[in-house]
């Protein structure tokens, strides 16, 4: 939904374009377009020339909106609360804040010993309405990621439970992915030809497709060359590259020249998982990182 502009407004310096707002709030633009579309908030002004632009009176509102959602409350909740009402929930919420790991990493890790499906879907279910997306990934999933490689290489866990839990994550992450289809600029995610771990490559694609990338996911095992043709035929401006530990750093880094010399330098690489990377390729040391990264090639 916009207003139709009015002469007044025609002349006013009170908008922003939706870059701009996003920009401001903190808010990926495919985020405020899906609120938008699905609350009615912030609703755009459309200019006689068919330019949308949003009030700068939003912004502090939007502002509190993000804290709100980052800290567990849902959209929908949030949207039609006042200025007031989201200032003492985010002040509240954070004040009652536990510890993740003992909220929701325990009940996951119980539930993978016991090999009960249900259960852990619930628990990963419960956490994501809990925390929303964005908390749910850095202060659920990977924790959870980590306490079970931890629990495995301690013998505590078997590989049939790192590999039964793993299944349920990627499948949830891959799913919730789906969800953010809507972006513009498109970001090739693959792992190189013999690594086979691409859990971490699901994490990344989900938080860079809720930032606002289209995400084109090749997965594991991938050859460099096919690498390069994807990010070609869908005009990508970035490719990401998930690596483990296990991996040969030096065949790693072979590969990944061979892949940067495939591509012209207008298209960005990256590689998480690995200490170094040939020139002309990022390496992004945490998930934190590559959302940094993407603000870069949106910016």
């Amino acid at each position: 939904m916009s207003r139709a502009a009015t002469a007044s407004d025609e002349e006013s310096t009170e908008w922003m374009s939706i870059g701009a707002l996003s920009k401001a709030t903190g808010i990926p633009v495919a985020t405020i377009r899906s609120w938008e579309r699905r609350y009615g908030f912030p609703e755009p002004t459309r200019l006689a020339s068919g330019h949308r632009r949003y009030d700068l009176a939003d912004v502090e509102r939007l502002r509190q909106m993000r804290r709100a959602v980052e800290l567990g409350h849902r959209p929908s909740d949030v949207v039609g609360a006042s200025a007031e009402s989201l200032t003492s929930l985010v002040e509240v919420t954070r004040s009652g804040a536990s510890d993740p790991r003992e909220a929701h990493v325990a009940p996951l890790l119980d539930a993978t010993r016991e090999l009960d499906d249900r259960t852990l879907d619930r628990a990963l279910q419960l956490a994501l309405d809990d925390q929303g997306l964005r908390r749910f990934v850095h202060d659920t999933v990977v924790p959870f990621l980590r306490a079970l490689g931890e629990a495995w290489a301690s013998g505590r866990l078997g590989v049939m439970h790192e590999h039964f839990a793993s299944a349920r994550v990627r499948q949830l992450l891959a799913e919730r992915r789906r969800g953010y289809e809507d972006g513009e600029v498109a970001v090739v995610c693959a792992a190189l030809p013999g690594e086979q771990h691409d859990l971490g490559l699901h994490v990344a694609a989900l938080l860079l497709a809720f930032a606002g990338a289209h995400i084109v996911f090749l997965g594991a095992d991938t050859p460099p060359e096919e690498i390069g043709a994807a990010a070609l035929q869908s005009h990508a401006r970035a490719v990401l590259i998930g690596s483990s530990p296990s991996a040969r750093a030096n065949v790693a880094l072979s590969q990944l020249g061979a892949l940067r010399r495939l591509l012209g330098p207008e298209v960005r690489i990256a590689v998480g998982g690995l200490a170094s990377a040939p020139p002309g390729v990022t390496v992004l040391p945490s998930f934190e990182a590559v959302e940094r990264w993407w603000e870069e090639i949106e910016g």
